[in-house]
């Protein structure tokens, strides 16, 4: 995984959405600090932020089997596109 460095300073949950027609790449912040610079749209899931796609891409080889189980410190798939990501 990269350095802490690129890391927001958060403790925020982020909602990742794949859109499987477009492949663009929808990014919601949920927590306490809901203006997050992370969330908005992205062309693709090469364009997140380095800490985020290389959880991305983890969590898409974890099985879709409900319920679907947490990745310590990285975050949980919760369907084919949606991912649910952990600063921490």
């Amino acid at each position: 995984m990269s350095c802490d460095n690129d890391l927001p300073h958060d403790d925020n949950v982020y909602r990742v959405y794949v859109n499987p027609h477009t492949n663009t790449v929808e990014v919601s912040c949920i927590g306490m600090e809901v203006d997050s610079a992370v969330s908005g749209e992205y062309p693709s899931v090469d364009d997140l932020p380095l800490w985020m796609q290389e959880k991305v891409a983890l969590l898409m080889m974890t099985p879709l089997d409900k319920p679907t189980s947490e990745v310590e410190g990285v975050g949980r798939r919760i369907d084919d596109n949606v991912y649910w990501i952990f600063r921490v």
